[in-house]
C-alpha cells in the first residue's frame, strides 16, 4: 500500500503546517529573551554599569524600565534625566515605541501560529506519519534559518544587525551616538549574547522536533506501540 504522506496534497499540507509551526517556535524562543531575569543577567554580564555611570542597581533599573516600555503600552514613560544625567531623549523613546509596535503583532502572530498548529495536530492526531512530516519540515526550516543567521553573524555581526533593523525600522531612526544611555545599557555585546541565546534555543527546538518526529514514525510503523 503506498505511503499516504507521498501524495502531493499531503505533502503540501505538511509543508504549510511546517512553516506555521516554524513561525510559532521562532516566536516562542524569543519570549525568554525578553524576560526580566534574562535581560537583567545579560546586562550584568556585558558589564553595562561600567558605561552608564548609574552603578549596578541604577543600570538594572534603567534596563528594566526599557524592557517594560517595549512590552507594555501602559508602562511608565521613560525619564529624560536619571540622577542628573541625560537618559532617554525623544529619539530614543520614539525608537522604543517603534520596537513595541513590532513586538506586539509579533506576539500575536506567534500565538495565532501556535494555536493553528496545535489545532491541526489535534485534527490529524490519527495520522502520526503526517504529523511527523510536518514536524520534520518545521525543524529543517528553523535549522536552515538559524544556521544562515548564525553564519552571517559569525562572519560580520554588524552587517547582520544592520540588515535586521532595516527590515523593521526606518533608516536613521535606530542609530544613536555611542554615549546615548540606550547604547550604554544595551551595547553590541548585549545583542550578540541575545542572538547566541536565541540560536541555542532554536537548535534545541529543532532537536526536539526531529526526535518527536522519529518517535511518531516509530509508533506508526509499530501499530501504535
Amino acid at each position: 500500500m503506498p505511503d499516504p504522506t507521498h501524495a502531493p496534497s499531503a505533502r503540501a499540507e505538511a509543508a504549510i503546517v511546517s512553516l506555521v509551526l516554524a513561525i510559532a517556535i521562532a516566536g516562542l524562543t524569543l519570549l525568554p529573551l525578553t524576560s526580566a531575569p534574562y535581560v537583567r543577567a545579560l546586562v550584568s554580564l556585558v558589564q553595562a554599569e561600567e558605561r552608564t555611570g548609574l552603578g549596578p542597581d541604577g543600570t538594572r533599573h534603567a534596563a528594566e524600565a526599557v524592557r517594560r516600555f517595549v512590552l507594555d503600552s501602559d508602562a511608565r514613560e521613560l525619564p529624560a534625566m536619571i540622577a542628573g544625567r541625560p537618559a532617554f531623549d525623544r529619539a530614543a523613546v520614539a525608537h522604543l515605541v517603534d520596537v513595541r509596535e513590532v513586538l506586539a503583532p509579533a506576539r500575536t502572530a506567534t500565538l495565532a501560529a501556535l494555536l493553528t498548529a496545535l489545532t491541526w495536530a489535534a485534527f490529524r492526531r490519527a495520522r502520526p506519519e503526517l504529523l511527523a512530516l510536518a514536524l520534520t519540515g518545521a525543524g529543517w526550516v528553523l535549522l536552515a534559518s538559524a544556521g544562515a543567521a548564525a553564519l552571517a553573524g559569525f562572519t560580520d555581526f554588524g552587517v547582520l544587525f544592520t540588515w535586521f533593523h532595516s527590515l523593521f525600522f526606518a533608516p536613521g531612526t535606530w542609530v544613536f551616538p555611542a554615549d546615548a544611555l540606550l547604547i550604554r545599557i544595551f551595547p553590541l555585546a548585549f545583542w550578540v549574547g541575545a542572538a547566541v541565546s536565541w540560536a541555542v534555543l532554536v537548535f534545541a527546538a529543532c532537536g526536539f522536533l526531529f526526535a518527536f518526529a522519529h518517535r511518531l514514525r516509530f509508533t506508526a510503523s509499530s501499530d501504535g506501540v
